[in-house]
């Protein structure tokens, strides 16, 4: 299982600016993170060791007072956090840990666990450019830490190595705009599609085209006949089989990427298929409820998962068009969030999160739901939008907006700037889930 630890948006440069500004000095920090599914290790709190926590301060060896460290091990030990103790090695580049540090460690995990007995608890090494971590599930079951990301407007990996060998000539045209090194980071990629429906379809193809590495598919629905005409791969045969299979034999006919496809034929209402989005490194957000939103919106915050929502919205009546519009937005730190910006519809969310027998008996609860217009060629435009504020994210691709209209009437994409709020349950870190992860309730469906 790979091991991860995620930062909320710049606090990975900047803790680092900050420890290696002690140069030619090592310097340290302890790092206080939430579990966020397996392998994934949030960081909420970042504590700096003032020049009195050492009692040892050199070019190649430091030694923490033991009273500094008491603090954070008693919070880790009473919030049921993971401790990671970080320090630098500001003449290596890559580096790895020395003899003095696997020494030190000796001392100090035993320790560690003592105080703080839940675990896991790690280790990490900062240089100019790279890092080496470990992650101590126990005192003696020590695995590698294999990535570091930062989590912002632009998403940022470390660790993820590069492929040696050049691309495939199939992606020539990517490379000629993206490079080598951020085509290698699209087939290092794991991406999250929820709903396969209308826009959802679009983007599992265009990801695929793309070159990215794996998709997990989410949606428990079957294709019908009235599914047909937007959703892209898929024919007459395909009629009553689930949405997640026809998308994903699509993805595989494409011959290109995404060559490993996972298809999860449930509902993110439920926590067992949202669950299997942690093992993702975006998520797209092409659902057609306000329940599913909801609970994507506070896992893109809570579990520090960058997601991007996508929506499109017809007013039609007796066959003639009313308005029309389309809506990207991503979610991620220093973003607001669709509870911020008031597109979640609370009575909405309440039926949604209800069970059948639950939304059966509720009296205020009257009749159905009306199947709204859909047409392709608007799918497939608000779908592009998506795919391309994702390599902007992720990519280096030069685009700065992270909250899109598109006025259809006039032809025209709009850049949206939204300030997330000071106080938000969901995306704030005064009050809201930021960087909570697994210490922090989602209100998931009813049984």
């Amino acid at each position: 299982m790979k091991s991860s630890l995620i930062f909320a948006g710049s606090s990975f440069t900047g803790m680092k600016s900050q420890l290696m500004a002690a140069s030619p000095r090592e310097a340290s920090c302890v790092l206080l993170a939430n579990r966020g599914g397996p392998g994934r290790f949030l960081v909420e709190t970042v504590v700096h060791a003032p020049q009195d926590a050492y009692e040892t301060q050199s070019e190649m060896r430091i030694v923490l007072k033991p009273e500094f460290l008491a603090k954070p091990l008693k919070q880790a030990r009473q919030s049921s956090q993971c401790a990671f103790f970080c320090h630098t090695h500001p003449f290596d580049q890559f580096p790895n840990f020395s003899a003095v540090d696997d020494k030190g460690e000796a001392v100090l995990m035993p320790a560690v666990f003592a105080r703080a007995p839940g675990g896991p608890h790690g280790t990490l090494v900062l240089g100019q450019e790279g890092f080496s971590g470990r992650v101590y599930r126990a005192e003696e079951d020590i695995h590698a830490l294999a990535e570091i990301s930062e989590v912002s407007s632009v998403v940022k990996f470390f660790g993820i190595e590069a492929a040696e060998e050049a691309s495939e000539a199939v992606f020539d045209r990517n490379v000629r705009a993206l490079g080598e090194q951020g085509q290698s980071l699209l087939r290092s990629l794991t991406i999250g599609v929820v709903g396969l429906g209308g826009t959802g379809s679009v983007i599992a193809q265009e990801l695929a085209y793309l070159g990215v590495g794996k998709l997990v598919l989410i949606d428990d629905d079957v294709l019908e006949e009235t599914n047909l005409n937007r959703v892209v791969g898929s024919g007459h045969a395909d009629l009553g089989r689930s949405k997640v299979a026809v998308a994903a034999d699509a993805v595989r006919r494409s011959g290109m990427g995404a060559t490993d496809t996972e298809e999860v034929a449930g509902s993110v209402l439920d926590q067992s298929a949202a669950a299997r989005l942690f093992g993702c490194n975006f998520v797209f957000c092409c659902t057609d409820n306000h329940g599913s939103r909801m609970v994507l919106n506070q896992i893109a915050y809570q579990y520090l998962l960058p997601t991007i929502d996508v929506g499109i919205r017809i007013d039609a009546e007796g066959g003639r068009i009313k308005a029309m519009a389309g809506r990207v937005q991503m979610l991620a730190p220093s973003l607001a969030c669709l509870q911020c910006n008031g597109f979640l519809d609370p009575e909405m969310v309440r039926r949604e999160l209800m069970s059948d027998a639950e939304r059966a008996a509720d009296r205020y609860i009257i009749g159905d739901a009306q199947p709204q217009p859909a047409v392709i060629s608007l799918n497939s435009t608000v779908s592009s939008l998506a795919v391309t504020m994702f390599l902007a994210a992720v990519a280096g691709f030069p685009m700065r907006a992270r909250h899109q209209n598109y006025v259809i009437g006039e032809g025209t994409v709009r850049g949206v700037a939204t300030v997330p709020l000071k106080d938000c349950i969901v995306c704030s870190s005064s009050r809201g889930a930021l960087a909570k992860g697994d210490s922090w309730p989602i209100p998931w469906r009813n049984k």
